[in-house]
């Protein structure tokens, strides 16, 4: 999962070029939910081989206040958040979030409190892996109560735009983050 994180990391496209830290990629948007929310994370596989996942945070602001509290402590020493250290602009990013992820948190929370992050590798899309990850991961949320999930999306990443939209999302206003906003109201199973 953290070499597929890192082979999508950016807008779909490998990230290896634009960091420094490659780690960086999956302890901001894969490990602390891995962590967090296990129950939330799904995977799709082939032959035992895991081609793309998804993740989810249930109530997006609890979500970042624990992590504040229990992830975000395990870098301070590994992974500093100060000036005067030399990264990319990438890393510089990531590392912020990473120490401070209410930056990550999206706005319209009152609609669509939770949010997701998903990547596939380039091979496993256009063949059904990605609706299947998203079926599951919007009937979870249901169960657990969520009203509703979105997600961000880089502006150039036209690919999974179209791919979120064919698969139901709505577009949502932009905030106050570069990426482009999708939302989905969600039934509850009850």
């Amino acid at each position: 999962m953290r070499e597929i994180c890192l082979s999508t990391g950016d807008g779909g496209e490998p990230a290896r070029g634009i960091l420094d830290d490659p780690d960086l990629m999956a302890h901001v948007f894969l490990d602390p939910y891995l962590l967090l929310q296990p129950e939330l994370a799904f995977v799709a596989e082939v032959d035992g081989i895991v081609l793309g996942y998804v993740v989810a945070a249930l109530d997006s602001e609890e979500f970042f206040a624990r992590w504040q509290l229990e992830w975000a402590p395990r870098f301070c020493v590994s992974h500093p958040n100060t000036p005067h250290v030399v990264v990319t602009r990438a890393d510089s990013l990531l590392r912020a979030y990473l120490h401070h992820p209410r930056l990550l948190l999206p706005s319209g929370l009152t609609v669509h409190p939770s949010h997701l992050h998903m990547s596939l590798l380039a091979g496993a899309r256009r063949h059904g892996a990605g609706r299947a990850l998203l079926r599951t991961e919007f009937a979870a949320l249901a169960r657990a109560g969520s009203p509703g999930v979105q997600l961000g999306v880089q502006d150039d990443n036209t690919g999974a735009q179209a791919f979120y939209e064919a698969a139901g999302m709505v577009r949502l206003p932009p905030d106050d983050h570069a990426a482009v906003r999708y939302g989905r109201h969600l039934r509850s199973a009850a």
